[in-house]
Order: structure tokens, then C-alpha cells, then sequence
């Protein structure tokens, strides 16, 4: 991801851009796409378990195969990219990756739509793990990537991270393999903590938040804003990804598993109600519109805490003036947290060698190694469960508590409610929030609205 407002940026972008992909594919899919899918069937015909390039160390070639990797974000996760492409090709003989950067998430998938419409789509592509992935791989643009773990048992396909390959599973197939994958941390200032004479231990719920959050306000502990009248230690932000981490520790949901919202169930409204009551009852928390001010309200010591991606860590401690700590997501009934970010795709039209090839290459840049070396280059979790029996990792954890924490909240990724992948709905969502938190629209009939836009929005996607 890119400086500041890295991931979440990106995100903002995505969901604002998503409608537009979805209907360019859809238009398309009647046309140029279903030609270009239709290449696969030519191209992409057979098998991995009868291909003659597959050995007991996955497959080689006997031509070089030549191969077009797309992706984005920048900064050191740019250069952690290139050096693993760069690894890569210096291992291979057999197989040459060209790496191009096609911009943010947004911009990259709108390039892919053109890509596909002209018959001239790259080979991996890095997409976004909640919506983009979804809405090609529905399309019929991406290659299910099942076969690949199953016969290739160089993959360890077994030891990936069981939620992040639940996230690239859409209907009952793997469409992406996990690489730079998030999760939401609650990040917190220890000197904050430490000044209020309060212990340096993050809270691990809701109402412990809640209740520290107020001793730092009452203590005059965060620096006040210049435009708020009194210190705040929290943010109460109308954001759907760390919105969504709450709504599971109510014991809520945005929706069912089939795209039925479900935004008026009690537990919900709750949810809702302690966002605004962190802001007007407890007056220990400011509202934001968006995570992007309450990243930097945090960073300049105007907030206690703030709730960012795992992507932010490495450049969060870079830049922290004050001792930084990370934790868990707040807890409630339980603890859940979405699991966000990017992985890698197979585009379904290119010729089958160049799908093996293309297998090849992500399977290198995810192994245990690599995985462990993007992790520590850029603040992203590690992809693979036995990442924790390495024992320079498990030094490097040791040394590093806060990165300690990013792969043990892997234990709880959940996928995202499936409402979130449907066009607009994100953006909806957050225009609700925002009409609770900064209008002060009344929770309950502004989630029953909600839920009736998100039924017609759902509508126009349901098979």
C-alpha cells in the first residue's frame, strides 16, 4: 500500500470504483469476455493431474514461458515485490516474470476490465481479497486454482492459512491465493497509557475501551484538536471493515451467507448505539467520516487509539513519535476479526503452460520464506501456518510483539459478510453510519433504511 492512508485509501477507491467494473463486466460477459474465457477452453484444456510438465517439484518447462504479473500497492511493499520477482526469475530458467505496476487497486482492476474486453489480459494479477476477486471471478475471468494445490504436492497447499483461503473461495471454488492480507489491529499509545498512570495493557473489549478511553479524557491525557473542544482518546469511525469486526463481537452480522442483509437484528442496533454512545454519552471518543483523519489524529497524539490495517504496522513505527503498541480487536460475545488485503489470480483466458507457469511463480512468492520476508518488509501477515516453526520468525516475533500480534489475530479471520462483495453496498453502509455518527439520524430506522437499500442493491446480484 501506498504512504498515508495506505490500504484504506485503496479501499475507499475500490468500493467507489467496483460498480463501474461490475457493470463493465457484465457488459462484456456477453461479448468479448465470455471470447476471452472462451480462449481457456482452447488454451486452458486439461488437467494438472495429466499435464507431462508436472513432477515431484511442481512444474517445469521445457520453452521458456514468458509471463505478465500486474499489481499494485507501493513503497516497500513495491520493492518486496520486485525483489521476490527478481528471486524468482534468478531461480528459473524456465520461466521469466515482467513485472508491472498498473496503479491502485481501483485503477488496476478498472485496467483489467479493459484487459479482458480486448483479449489481452495479463497472466497474474494481484487483487483485492472482499470485492474485486469476487466480481472476475463470478464473471468467469479467473482460473480456479483447486486443482493446482491438490496435484501439486510441492505447494504444501495444506499449510496456507485456513481463513485466508476460505476469503478466495467463492462459490465452492479457489479463485485467489493469499499474499498481502490484512487484518483491522487497534493500535495504541503506551506513553498515553503510562502519563494517565494506567497499565501499559491494551483493552481487550468493548467496555474496556470504553472505560479507559474516559480516565485518558478525564486525565487530559490526548492533545485536543483544534477544531474540538474537548480531548478525546478514540475514534468512532463510519468505516465498514472495522465496523464489521464489531458487529461479530456483538454477535451480529451485516448479512447472511446469501446476501440477505440482516442490519436490523438487535445485536446490530447495539453495536451501533455504543459507536455513538462512545461519542455522546462517554465523550471519549470523536466521529470520523472516514479512517484516514483518525489515522493521523492518532499519530500527531490527539487519539489514544485508533483501529488501522496490519498493512500500516511497519510504517506506523517508522513514524511514531511515542511508543506504539497493537492489539487485538476489541471483543464482546466473541472476537472476529475480517481478513482484508490482496492475493493472486490466474486469468482464465491465457494458454494452459502459461497457467502452470503463472502457478509456478505465486507458489514461490508465498512459499514459507518468501511469505515470512513480505510480512517483515511491510507489516502484512504471514500467509502460512508454519511460518511460527521457523526459527528466525519466531526470533523475529519475539523481538517484535507488535508483528507478534498480527500473526496471532490470524487465528481469528472470518470472511467478510457476503453483502459486502455487492456493488455500492460498502459505500452505503458508510453513508448510514455517518448519518448516525456526524447527522445524528436516529440508529434504528436509519439501520431499517439500510437494510431495505441493501435488499434492492443485493437484488441486482442474487442467481
Amino acid at each position: 500500500m501506498e504512504t498515508g492512508r495506505t490500504e484504506d485509501t485503496r479501499r475507499g477507491t475500490t468500493r467507489r470504483s467496483v460498480f463501474r467494473i461490475g457493470a463493465a463486466l457484465g457488459a462484456i460477459g456477453s461479448g468479448a469476455l465470455v471470447a476471452a474465457c472462451g480462449a481457456g477452453g482452447s488454451g486452458g484444456a486439461g488437467t494438472s493431474e495429466g499435464s507431462e510438465r508436472l513432477g515431484p517439484n511442481g512444474f517445469t518447462f521445457k520453452q521458456p514461458v514468458q509471463l505478465t504479473y500486474w499489481k499494485s500497492l507501493e513503497g516497500p511493499r513495491h520493492e518486496a515485490q520486485v525483489k521476490l520477482t527478481d528471486d524468482f526469475n534468478a531461480k528459473r530458467t524456465d520461466v521469466n516474470v515482467s513485472l508491472e505496476h498498473v496503479g491502485a487497486y481501483a485503477q488496476a482492476a478498472e485496467k483489467l476490465t479493459a484487459s479482458l474486453a480486448a483479449n489481452t489480459p495479463p497472466d497474474v494479477m494481484l487483487l483485492t481479497v472482499d470485492q474485486h476477486t469476487p466480481a472476475f471471478a463470478r464473471q468467469g475471468a479467473l482460473h480456479p486454482l483447486d486443482e493446482f494445490g491438490k496435484s501439486d504436492k510441492s505447494a504444501q497447499f495444506e499449510k496456507y492459512a485456513p481463513g485466508f483461503i476460505k476469503n478466495g473461495t467463492i462459490n465452492g471454488k479457489l479463485y485467489q491465493i493469499p499474499f498481502a492480507r490484512s487484518t483491522p489491529l487497534l493500535y495504541y499509545n503506551k506513553d498515553h497509557l503510562k502519563a494517565a498512570g494506567l497499565p501499559e495493557t491494551p483493552p481487550s473489549t468493548w467496555d474496556q475501551l470504553v472505560e479507559i478511553g474516559q480516565k485518558l479524557t478525564r486525565a487530559g491525557i490526548p492533545q485536543a484538536a483544534s477544531d474540538e473542544p474537548r480531548q478525546r482518546a478514540a475514534p468512532s469511525i463510519a468505516y465498514w471493515w472495522g465496523f464489521q469486526s464489531m458487529l461479530w463481537a456483538f454477535g451480529g452480522k451485516y448479512s447472511d451467507d446469501k446476501f440477505n442483509p440482516t442490519l436490523t437484528q438487535p445485536e446490530n442496533i447495539l453495536a451501533m448505539e455504543l459507536l455513538v454512545d462512545m461519542v455522546k454519552r462517554h465523550q471519549m471518543a470523536r466521529a470520523y467520516k472516514a479512517p484516514g483523519p483518525a489515522q493521523t489524529a492518532f499519530m500527531q497524539g490527539q487519539l489514544s487509539f485508533t483501529i488501522e490495517s496490519t498493512a500500516q504496522l511497519t510504517q506506523n513505527e517508522k513514524a511514531a513519535t511515542f511508543r506504539l503498541g497493537a492489539a487485538f480487536l476489541p471483543a464482546k460475545k466473541e472476537r472476529a476479526v475480517p481478513g482484508g488485503g490482496s492475493g493472486l489470480t490466474i486469468l482464465n483466458s491465457i494458454p494452459r503452460e502459461k497457467k502452470e507457469a503463472g502457478w509456478e511463480f505465486i507458489k514461490f512468492v508465498t512459499n514459507t520464506p518468501n511469505t515470512i520476508y513480505f510480512s517483515q518488509q511491510t507489516g502484512y501477515m504471514v500467509v502460512r501456518t508454519d511460518a511460527a516453526d521457523q526459527p528466525d520468525y519466531k526470533k523475529f516475533l519475539a523481538e517484535n510483539p507488535n508483528a507478534k500480534v498480527t500473526f496471532d489475530q490470524m487465528q481469528y479471520v472470518r470472511t467478510q459478510d457476503s453483502i459486502v462483495e455487492v456493488p455500492q453496498a460498502t459505500l452505503t453502509i458508510e453513508a448510514a453510519m455517518w448519518q448516525i455518527l456526524g447527522e445524528d439520524k436516529p440508529v434504528r430506522q436509519t439501520f431499517e433504511e439500510l437494510n431495505r437499500q441493501l435488499v434492492n442493491l443485493a437484488a441486482n446480484v442474487k442467481k
